[in-house]
Order: structure tokens, then sequence, then C-alpha cells
């Protein structure tokens, strides 16, 4: 039972390392589609009611003893790693291979268990093996009617009659696909995938809620400690977002500055937790807000490009790369 178990993995990573020798995001034709299902709340769904959102879709059933917990573990994990707007933007799918048994209730517990987010898709068998089709995925049956005293479980499944919890156990496909907003399949990947590649490739099918442009900086003196750049910062989404920080590697600190005009005096004061209201444009300017770098490795003028991170509550990480003019 155990080389069956194996084997069933080992056929799972290969079809994965065979999609990924392409890094590219292209479309894999005849890879996925729509399908109708059973969700864990116990209603009909399909696959096209996603549409808009980015979905992550995997097999596996709750009697997993190994494979799927450390899956949906691996989910959770990168889940979390995400920037808000891309979590909202984002369905993880845990479709069963074991639907007799996998309930939408016992589903939905067993899923829970790792997100409340994640949502669990049963349905008939004929259903199942429709959606394992699409996906050029596959599942074995290595066991039947087992005793739950045998099977390591991460939940039980609440019954009045414990003879009857008899329970399968299946090999099935680990691969993970990764479906665009139009619910093309784009990617496969697996549990072995780096979760900064994972999520890279998750953010490169989305728009950022941040937009930057006409991003520039001023030469300075030779022996000058300190820089600024101006530019545009907008906020696309319909929710207010908070600059929480700006990091480059040219200065020790970098932040966000006002320059305030008192008594006819000029001075700069720091702007920290900058809130951007939805669909609001912040212009940097001299004699206004603007990007301060301060304590600078080198000369700004020994510089040809200047990369920074603006860091937002919801949007995470926004990379900037402003090229220097001399």
């Amino acid at each position: 039972m155990l080389k069956k178990i194996i084997l069933g993995l080992l056929l799972g990573f290969s079809v994965a390392n065979l999609a990924n020798s392409n890094n590219g995001l292209s479309v894999l034709s005849g890879v996925g589609g729509n399908f109708s299902a059973v969700d864990m709340h116990n209603k009909p769904m399909q696959l096209d009611d996603y549409k808009g959102k980015i979905v992550i879709l995997g097999f596996g059933y709750t009697n997993c003893a190994d494979v799927c917990p450390f899956t949906l573990g691996y989910l959770k994990q990168l889940y979390e790693q995400l920037p808000k707007f891309a979590q909202e933007k984002l369905q993880i799918m845990f479709v069963t291979v074991d639907p007799e048994y996998d309930t939408p209730k016992h589903l939905k517990e067993f899923v829970s268990y790792f997100n409340q987010n994640f949502l669990g898709i049963t349905g008939t068998r004929e259903q199942i093996d429709n959606i394992v089709q699409l996906f050029k995925a596959r599942y074995t049956q290595i066991g039947d009617n087992i005793d739950v005293e045998n099977v390591r479980r991460v939940i039980h499944k609440k019954t009045s009659d414990k003879t009857e919890d008899k329970v399968r156990l299946y090999s099935h496909s680990v691969t993970l696909y990764l479906l665009d907003q139009d619910g093309e399949t784009r990617n496969i990947s697996y549990t072995g995938t780096p979760k900064k590649e994972f999520i890279t490739r998750i953010l490169s099918l989305l728009k950022n809620p941040i937009k930057t442009e006409n991003f520039r900086m001023k030469q300075s003196a030779k022996n000058a400690k300190s820089g600024a750049a101006y530019g545009e910062i907008t906020n696309l989404s319909g929710a207010e977002d908070v600059l929480l920080s700006i990091s480059s590697s040219i200065a020790k600190k970098t932040q966000l500055h006002e320059t305030q005009v008192v008594d006819g005096f000029a001075k700069m004061v720091h702007r920290s937790n900058k809130v951007f209201a939805p669909g609001q444009t912040l212009v940097l300017k001299p004699m206004s807000y603007h990007i301060m770098f301060m304590g600078l490795n080198k000369p700004i003028n020994n510089l040809k490009i200047v990369d920074l991170v603006l860091t937002f509550k919801n949007a995470g990480d926004v990379p900037i790369s402003i090229k220097l003019r001399h």
C-alpha cells in the first residue's frame, strides 16, 4: 500500500515539474475548464462563479494522513504572506476525491481548520471525476473499508455510529493549479514551489491597486548625505490604504516627508502612516511632499538606477525603479 501511495505522489510531482519547465504564465491549453459541483456550504457552484478572482485549485480528501494536511498548511502560509488586496482577490479551492465520505459539513470542518476563507468542493462521483479529467489530474483508490482507528486524521467525522465510520484511502495528484481571473489555467505548481516564487506568480496576474508614475531625482552635491525623489502615487482601489514604510538600499533611512513653511522658515516633517483615500493621488514635488533618502551610501551622481519599495497596509510592497539622468 505504501509503495502505491509513494508512486502516486511521484506521478503528481512529475506532472508539476514538467508543467513548470516553462517559467512563463501563458494559458495552459487543455487544462481546466468550467465545472459544476457542491461547495462546503452545501450550495451548488460552478467555477465560472469565481470569474474575477484568482483561483488556486488542488485535489485531496479529508482522510489523507500526510500530503493533504501538508498542502493545506503550505497554502495557509502562502495566503497569509500575500498583501491584503491579493487575499481579497484569491480563492483557494480544495476538491475532494472522496465525495461519498466527504460531505459538505465534514469537508467544511476539515478545510476551515486551516483557513476560514478556503473553499471545500464535493459533489457526486460523476462531478468529481469530471473535474479530475478537466485538470488532467488522477487518483486511485488503494484501500477500502478501513477502520478509522488505523487512520491518522486532522478532523474526525462526527457520526452517531462509530461502526459505520469506515474509510477509503487514495493516491492522488498533488499539483496546484493557478487560474487567472478569466478562469484560465496559467501555471501548475506544487508544495515544493518556494512560497516567494508562487506569490510572484499570483501577483503577476493581478493589477496592483497602487499606481506610481513620473518618478525622478535631482543630482546632488558630491558629498551630499541626503537626496529627494518626486513623482505621483495614486490609490486606484475603492478602499482606503496606508503607506506604512519606504525602504531603499541606497540610504540608511528612507521616509515620506512634507516641507512646511512656518514663520518664513522651511522645515521637513516626517509623515508616517500616510493615509490614501480611494482614488487619491499624492503629488510629490519640491517644497511639498517628497521621498527623503538620508544617510546615502554613495553619491547619487554615481548611480544609474535608484530602487525603492513603498509598503502599504493593503497593497503590500510596491517597487519603484528610478532611472537617473546625469
